[in-house]
């Protein structure tokens, strides 16, 4: 495989991963979707400027794109995914007495529903000590066919707003993450918001970190 050709597959793995198609990526980014779709089948150069925007539309820092994660070219569709009930793809829980509130995403939220998962998380932080909130945030079982995924653009758009009306009330942020791209993500969401300043993104290779069970307390506790 040449150098071209495994660049485009890198490209289309990310592109996946992100349930974006080739003309959102391209609308997004700017760049005609032939083009991209070049870049993808191995047969275009592609410059350093237009590699950089890329990452930037797909969220990832250069240094991840040039990584050794990688993942399968199954697409990332969540049409069938959000079919599945809300309760099913996320929770949340409070914790008064230690000011904790626990949220777990194990897969797709579509722009609807982050809407009212924003309500209900703000909700519940004013109900806590301002300036002392922890959140744990618990994203590693975001999975579609097996596969990680990350958050679509304009669900993470309000992740961030979220992240920003947080900040003055947290003391910490622990987010753990299904892949080295989550934890990419989440650390330049964190660094847009301000929120980074409070916030740990965490990551281990291996089945044991997908599956273990977490006590909220206890993880914070030992930051």
């Amino acid at each position: 495989m040449s150098v071209l050709e495994d660049f485009g597959l890198r490209l289309k793995e990310l592109r996946l991963r992100s349930n974006m198609s080739q003309d959102m990526l391209a609308a997004r980014s700017g760049l005609d979707r032939t083009y991209i779709g070049g870049v993808e089948r191995g047969v275009r150069n592609i410059s350093l400027k237009n590699i950089e925007l890329l990452c930037n539309t797909l969220d990832v820092d250069i240094s991840y794109f040039f990584l050794h994660e990688r993942f399968s070219l199954h697409s990332a569709s969540l049409k069938k995914e959000l079919e599945r009930p809300l309760r099913d793809r996320f929770n949340y829980r409070v914790d008064p007495a230690h000011n904790v509130i626990a949220w777990q995403v194990t897969g797709g939220i579509s722009q609807d529903e982050i809407k009212q998962i924003v309500a209900d998380l703000k909700s519940a932080c004013l109900r806590l000590v301002s300036g002392k909130v922890k959140l744990l945030i618990d994203n590693r079982k975001m999975m579609i066919h097996g596969q990680p995924i990350v958050f679509q653009h304009e669900v993470k758009e309000k992740w961030e707003e979220l992240q920003r009306w947080f900040l003055p009330h947290c003391e910490q942020v622990i987010v753990l993450c299904n892949s080295k791209l989550m934890q990419n993500q989440m650390n330049r969401l964190a660094k847009r918001s301000g929120i980074i300043a409070v916030q740990k993104s965490l990551f281990a290779e291996g089945e044991d970190w997908l599956n273990e069970d977490v006590d909220p307390c206890a993880l914070f506790e030992a930051r």
